[in-house]
């Protein structure tokens, strides 16, 4: 059995009538991301906020897909531990795998950026 802390909790993804995925994350204080990133100042690294938002677009999907770019990805506000985040995931090009996400801590946008995933038969073993 593992006693590692969680990650992170990703809530129900649900998909809007135009394809927009929205999804609650909780990270708890004692998450593995705040044990070094910084002692006494804890912080979400950004390749965490990245990672939550690609496990967000593969659960809305229901499989995970190659990961093949990241664009115009903009860290606006430190998010600290006990944060309540708000992930929602456009639909820019979904024929093309192109989504542009946004990570919303409390009332503040947090994260931003353009994600592209790979042709659906690029499909990864868990």
């Amino acid at each position: 059995m593992n006693d590692a802390p969680a990650w992170y909790v990703l809530g129900r993804v649900e998909t809007s009538d135009t394809g927009e995925m929205h999804a609650e994350v909780r990270i708890p204080p004692e998450s593995l991301w705040f044990s070094g990133h910084f002692p006494g100042e804890p912080i979400l690294p950004g390749i965490a906020q990245l990672g939550i938002a690609y496990d967000a677009v593969s659960k809305a999907l229901g499989c995970q897909i190659g990961i093949t770019g990241f664009s115009r990805v903009k860290f606006k506000k430190i998010i600290r531990p006990r944060d309540c985040l708000k992930i929602i995931i456009t639909p820019k090009e979904a024929r093309q795998g192109v989504y542009v996400f946004r990570i919303v801590a409390g009332d503040d946008l947090a994260c931003s950026g353009t994600m592209t995933l790979g042709k659906r038969n690029d499909i990864l073993e868990p």
